[in-house]
């Protein structure tokens, strides 16, 4: 009689079962859709300011433009929190499929808008769905690929992040210098290019979520809801296409159930709240606010300032062309009238051409490139996170303070845009959210860091066009000693490499002292 039990019918280990699927061909290709899910989400947001600046044909006041400009942001406040909760409980692909699709659907309408609320309106529902991908491509990557990867995996997604502004300019510029316009009596309008421009930037999010389509759930997903078989076929398929061969040579026939729980039936809004709430509680809660405020540092100093950075181009420009560019940003910048020859011009009046200045769209490609190369760096870098995350918000700071220190504008500009590259540390942020806190909580973890961001950014972008123009050096050097808090908080992050425990050393120290006895321990059958 066989007294052993059959090794291939023991139950495995998620993360083992996951380990033996490897890295190929699916993870790639899946790295691949999420990044252009991400890149289309940051041409959305970056993109519509361009539209908002190019349609002249809505007549719209600088009051309007500022209100169709936020909107993407609100949009993303008022309904990240739902998504969180959506992908934490109906999955992570459905999150991506069907909000994706209707954005885009969204879009196409909204290029017919007769009116700027209309437009105004439209867009905000499309934001409202394309949201939905904040919570689940970081969070799908992360439990579909082996853990030697995913972190890398997760940096490299950000680098088409940090290129979705130059991305927006590459595809704004050609659109807008197209020549037509067609009238359309159904909705009494002219289609024009920026109308045009509308549906271009909505491609990539049509296309993310055909391609999304055809990828298997999240297997870390399915096994913690209780679905061992689903999430057990999902490994296998990807077994499959990495391995090129059968789902047949797969060896893990069945997964243990150990970490599962069953889930209580409650009402949406207790549900999403017993869905955060443990974020807020031991042994999180440190985390969470620690992650959260060097979230809410990074959007805000990234994205508050980075909206300003063509009207500093321009000023720059328009100083040098009158022979008066002398000194930094702060001692150029002012609300009166520049100069020029026998003519008086103000900077901050706006004259719509319906196009965007080659030398804006230059600037975006150029800064987004390099930081996005950077990021690509970075993700060679993925076992000393922390390290690199500190390194990033003192650079920042460090930035922030010569910027007000240097004598002429150009070095000024250099050091303007080294401060905004806290956006480097947005993917090392989001492998951290993937890492600490448990399946469960990951989508709403990931949601809830979106809504910080994007509120910080709503906030920031309003506070820094108040005092910039009236206490630029005070307001720079203050922000920098914001981002300098946030390095001190980085640096309480847990370390990328564990130490070793004193138990597990004396375990190695045993076995090698007396190695049969820990051999004989260890070939010890299972009990059938």
């Amino acid at each position: 009689m066989d007294t052993k039990c059959d090794s291939e019918e023991a139950p495995t280990t998620f993360e083992d079962a996951l380990d033996k699927t490897g890295n190929g061909l699916y993870n790639i290709l899946l790295v691949m859709t999420c990044s252009l899910i991400l890149l289309a989400i940051g041409i959305d947001l970056f993109g519509f300011s361009l539209v908002v600046a190019a349609a002249c044909d809505l007549q719209l006041t600088v009051v309007q433009k500022g209100i169709l400009t936020s909107l993407p942001f609100i949009g993303i406040l008022l309904v990240s929190y739902l998504w969180g909760y959506v992908s934490d409980t109906r999955g992570r692909r459905f999150t991506l499929v069907i909000p994706l699709l209707l954005s885009f659907i969204l879009s196409c309408i909204s290029s017919l808008a007769p009116h700027w609320l209309f437009l105004g309106l439209v867009k905000f529902l499309c934001v409202c769905f394309a949201c939905a991908a904040n919570s689940a491509t970081y969070t799908l990557v992360g439990e579909s690929c082996i853990q030697r990867v995913r972190n890398r995996y997760m940096l490299l997604m950000t680098c088409l992040i940090l290129l979705s502004p130059a991305v927006a300019g590459i595809l704004t510029y050609p659109t807008l210098k197209l020549d037509f316009a067609v009238e359309i009596t159904w909705f009494n309008i002219v289609y024009k290019p920026w109308r045009l421009l509308i549906v271009v930037l909505a491609l990539p999010s049509g296309i993310g979520a055909a391609a999304i389509y055809f990828f298997c759930e999240s297997p870390k997903f399915l096994y913690n809801s209780g679905r061992s078989d689903e999430a057990l076929e999902v490994l296998r398929h990807i077994y499959k296409v990495n391995h090129r061969g059968s789902k047949e040579e797969f060896t893990v026939h069945s997964l243990s159930l150990g970490d599962y729980t069953p889930k209580k039936q409650m009402s949406l809004l207790r549900a999403m709240y017993e869905q955060s709430a443990p974020l807020f509680r031991p042994p999180y809660v440190w985390r969470s606010a620690q992650l959260f405020y060097i979230v809410a540092v990074v959007y805000i100093t990234n994205n508050s300032f980075l909206v300003w950075l063509p009207y500093i181009l321009n000023l720059i420009r328009l100083s040098m062309d009158s022979g008066t560019a002398t000194g930094n940003i702060c001692e150029l910048i002012s609300t009166k009238p520049l100069s020029i020859g026998n003519s008086t011009k103000n900077i901050t009046h706006e004259v719509c051409t319906g196009t965007v200045e080659h030398n804006v769209i230059l600037t975006l490609i150029a800064s987004q490139s390099v930081f996005a190369f950077f990021n690509f760096l970075i993700s060679y870098l993925q076992n000393r996170r922390r390290l690199v995350l500190i390194c990033i918000l003192c650079l920042s700071s460090i930035s922030g303070t010569c910027l007000n220190l240097v004598p002429e504008p150009i070095s000024s500009v250099f050091f303007f845009m080294v401060f905004t590259c806290t956006c480097l540390g947005m993917g090392i942020l989001a492998s951290y959210f993937v890492d600490i806190y448990p399946t469960s909580y990951r989508g709403m973890a990931a949601c809830l860091s979106i809504m910080v961001g994007r509120s910080s950014t709503f906030v920031g972008i309003n506070v820094v066009g108040n005092l910039i123009f009236h206490h630029c050096q005070v307001t720079f050097y203050l922000w920098s000693l914001l981002v300098l808090t946030s390095a001190v908080a980085a640096w309480f992050l847990p370390p990328d490499k564990p130490a070793v425990s004193d138990t597990k050393i004396n375990e190695s120290l045993t076995m090698l002292k007396n190695p049969k006895i820990k051999l004989s321990e260890a070939n010890e059958p299972e009990p059938c």
